[in-house]
C-alpha cells in the first residue's frame, strides 16, 4: 500500500528532524549542568595529617680557599751582593735553617775594628780607673786637692762611655754580620727565586723568596647570614664545635676535621654574608695554600624541625609558599608558610604553622577556594580510589 505524504506533513517531518535534536541537546545538557553542580557541591576528598618533626644535624656547603698561615717575604736586611743559596726551589725549610748568603767580608771587617775600639776604650777606661784610685788615695792624705780627684773621677766616666758606645758598636757590627746569612724565619716550602746570586741586594730590592707554611693551615670561607645563623642556634660554643670538611675537585673528602677559629664580628652589607675561617693541622699536606675547596660544616648537634611534604604545598620561592589546612568545620583555609631548606622531600617551615594545624597532604589539587568543604578520608582509601580513577 502506498502512503502518501502531503506537503505539509512533509514539512512538518522536516522540522521535528531539526527541533527534536535541538531540544535533546539542551535538555541533556541543562540535566548534565546540573548533576554538574550537584558534584562540585558535593564535598571533595582530601587527606589530612598535622606538620611532621624531624630532628636533622645542619649542614652547609660553601666554596673556600687555602691560606698559609704563615708567607713570608724574604728580604736582605743588608746590602751587598748575593754569593750564595743553600736550597732548591720548592724544599722544605726549617725555621733557622741557612737559605741566603751575603758576602760578608766587608762586615767582618766592620767586626774586627769594633773589636779593635772596644780594646782601645777598655785600656783607656782601666787606666783612667787606675788614676781614680790613685787620686782618691792621695786625697785621703790631703796630698792633692779635691778638685784633682774630681778630674780624674770626670777621666774616668768619660772613657767608660767611650767604651761602653764602642762595645755598642761591636754589637751592631756583629748583628750586622749576622743578617749576612739570612735565615729561614719559619717551617714552610720556599718557593721560587726571585733574586739570583751575584746580584748587589738591599733591603729595598724586595723579596728575594717566598716561604709559606703548610702545617697549619688556613681555610677561608664567607656564610650567608642565613645559614650562619642556624649554625649558631645548633652550636654551644659559638661554632668552635662545629666540625669543617674540606672536599677536593675530584669529589673525595680529606679525611681531616678541621675547626673555626675566626668568625668576623660583622656581616657584609654588600654581601650580606660574613668571613669565617677554619684550621686544619694538614698532615698529611694534601691542602695547598691558593687551592679552592667545597667546605661541609656539620652543626654538632641535632636540631628540630616542622616540615611539610613539598607535594602538599603550592607557590614558589618568589611569592611564597602556602598550604591548605582544615579547621573545625572542615572546611578548607589557607595557610601562607615560610620555608628554609629541604629534607628529604619536606619544606622545614620557619613560620606560619602550628604542631597541632591539620593540613592537607593528598588532594590539594581538588581545592579551589578557601571556605570549600572538604571530606576528609585515610589514605589507603584515597590511594585505591586515586587507582581505580587511573
Amino acid at each position: 500500500m502506498k502512503v502518501k505524504i502531503t506537503r505539509k506533513q512533509a514539512a512538518i517531518i522536516i522540522l521535528l528532524v531539526i527541533i527534536v535534536p535541538i531540544i535533546y541537546n539542551k535538555t541533556a545538557g541543562y540535566i548534565m549542568g546540573l548533576l554538574q553542580k550537584r558534584a562540585m557541591m558535593m564535598p571533595k576528598e582530601v587527606v589530612v595529617d598535622n606538620p611532621g618533626q624531624a630532628e636533622e644535624f645542619i649542614t652547609v656547603e660553601e666554596t673556600g680557599r687555602v691560606e698559609a698561615k704563615y708567607s713570608v717575604d724574604v728580604i736582605a736586611r743588608v746590602p751587598g751582593f748575593l754569593i750564595k743559596k743553600y736550597f732548591k726551589e720548592g724544599d722544605f725549610v726549617k725555621k733557622g735553617q741557612s737559605i741566603f748568603q751575603i758576602d760578608p767580608r766587608e762586615y767582618q771587617i766592620d767586626v774586627n775594628n769594633a773589636a779593635a775600639t772596644v780594646n782601645q776604650y777598655k785600656a783607656l777606661y782601666v787606666n783612667a780607673q787606675q788614676e781614680l784610685n790613685r787620686a782618691n788615695a792621695l786625697v785621703k792624705e790631703d796630698l792633692i786637692s779635691r778638685s784633682d780627684a774630681d778630674s780624674s773621677l770626670a777621666a774616668r766616666n768619660q772613657n767608660k762611655a767611650l767604651l761602653d758606645s764602642a762595645r755598642q758598636q761591636l754589637e751592631l757590627a756583629r748583628v750586622n754580620l749576622s743578617y749576612t746569612t739570612i735565615k729561614s724565619p719559619i717551617d714552610g716550602r720556599i718557593g721560587k727565586i726571585k733574586i739570583t746570586e751575584g746580584n748587589y741586594v738591599t733591603a729595598t730590592s724586595g723579596s728575594l723568596v717566598n716561604i709559606s707554611s703548610t702545617a697549619p693551615v688556613y681555610v677561608s670561607f664567607s656564610l650567608k647570614s642565613s645559614d650562619f645563623v642556624k649554625l649558631l642556634r645548633s652550636s654551644d660554643k659559638n661554632l668552635k664545635d662545629v666540625e669543617v670538611k674540606v672536599q677536593f675537585d675530584g669529589g673525595n673528602w680529606y679525611d681531616e676535621i678541621g675547626t673555626i677559629d675566626f668568625v668576623d664580628n660583622q656581616i657584609d652589607k654588600n654581601s650580606g654574608s660574613i668571613a669565617l675561617r677554619a684550621v686544619f693541622e694538614n698532615k698529611k699536606g694534601w691542602l695547598v695554600p691558593g687551592d679552592y675547596m667545597k667546605v661541609k660544616l656539620v652543626s654538632p648537634q641535632k636540631v628540630s624541625y616542622m616540615i611539610v611534604p613539598q607535594a602538599s604545598t603550592k607557590g614558589d620561592a618568589m611569592s611564597g609558599y602556602y598550604v591548605w589546612a582544615v579547621d573545625g568545620n572542615n572546611k578548607a583555609v589557607r595557610k601562607d608558610i615560610k620555608v628554609s631548606d629541604s629534607i628529604n622531600n619536606n619544606w622545614i617551615v620557619e613560620d606560619g604553622l602550628n604542631s597541632d594545624d591539620t593540613i592537607v597532604v593528598s588532594g590539594i589539587q581538588n581545592i579551589a577556594t578557601e571556605g570549600q568543604v572538604l571530606k576528609i578520608i585515610d589514605n589507603e582509601e584515597y590511594t585505591k580510589k586515586l587507582n581505580a580513577g587511573k
